[in-house]
């Protein structure tokens, strides 16, 4: 553990110029994108150099799934937004967060400023260190690629394994649990239907049927956000196996749990695309977004 803190020490300030050559590679920072010019949207699609987004719903035994299928030209599209300061306990509309950056698609985070500890990374900058015994890691790395570090015996060493081989974090969040990993689902973990103080949450997140929020890798430069609603008169939720087991027939490589339940929300073109509406809307810590990155 300690040699892991050590590596991410010596490589948390290294921020290489993502996709060098890239002409429509954006900083590495907490700015947005360019303002998306609304003749490139359609009802369900926005499309120009940078950036191609197709939105879906599907309606699959009593449950909604919103789907955003997005490609982009550069990692640097994938970002990150906080509300404060790094580990600022402040909170604001995700909505008006999305808006502000200019954000395509943007869904809610892992509302890192409920917890203590985790490696939590945003756009670059390291926030903390403290991993979590009992919760996968995800980071996303310079290339704009899924990584998830399963909370086991192993992570340790594929983590300095990782930094070792050059990689940069540029983002990374503690929430979980990973659905899917090198395209194989993983069931959920004992650890996720526990408390810290070892006993049962059973009829807690993970084995009730909730909202579910996942962020997925396709590809290189290929994502696809899914909510799965729930608590609502459209959509009943699914189990974090079940969405896992949705997430394969997506035909994902990599796919990983946000924070879910009241936290969920998507937004397209500056709107709601699920059944959220202004009152449903949450203070939240930070969200996931693309963005264009052709200049206007």
């Amino acid at each position: 553990m300690k040699k892991l803190l050590l590596l991410l020490l010596c490589f948390c300030m290294i921020v290489p110029a993502l996709a060098e050559g890239n002409e429509y590679s954006l900083p590495v920072d907490f700015s947005g994108g360019y303002k998306a010019p609304e003749e490139n949207y359609t009802q369900d699609t926005y499309e120009d150099a940078s950036l191609s987004v197709r939105m879906e719903k599907r309606d699959i035994d009593g449950v909604r799934y919103d789907i955003a299928w997005i490609k982009v030209a550069s990692p640097t599209q994938l970002r990150t937004a906080v509300a404060g300061a790094p580990n600022e306990v402040v909170t604001k509309m995700p909505g008006a967060m999305s808006r502000s950056l200019n954000a395509v698609v943007a869904i809610n985070g892992d509302f890192y400023t409920q917890r203590k500890d985790g490696l939590i990374y945003r756009q670059g900058v390291p926030f903390r260190y403290d991993l979590n015994h009992r919760k996968d890691v995800l980071v996303i790395d310079e290339a704009g690629d899924l990584h998830v570090f399963l909370a086991n015996e192993e992570r340790t060493q594929e983590m300095m394994d990782f930094l070792s081989a050059g990689h940069t974090i540029i983002n990374a969040f503690t929430f979980g649990p990973a659905l899917v990993k090198n395209g194989e689902f993983l069931p959920i973990p004992k650890s996720y239907s526990e408390r810290d103080d070892g006993t049962d949450r059973g009829l807690f997140d993970s084995c009730l049927p909730s909202p579910r929020m996942v962020i997925a890798q396709m590809g290189p430069l290929e994502y696809v956000f899914v909510e799965a609603e729930g608590r609502n008169a459209v959509s009943k939720g699914v189990t974090t196996d079940q969405m896992g087991q949705f997430m394969i027939t997506l035909g994902v490589e990599t796919a990983y749990c946000v924070d879910g339940g009241n936290s969920c929300i998507m937004f397209f073109h500056g709107r709601y695309y699920d059944s959220n509406y202004k009152e449903s809307e949450r203070e939240q810590s930070d969200i996931i977004y693309v963005c264009s990155a052709v200049p206007n």
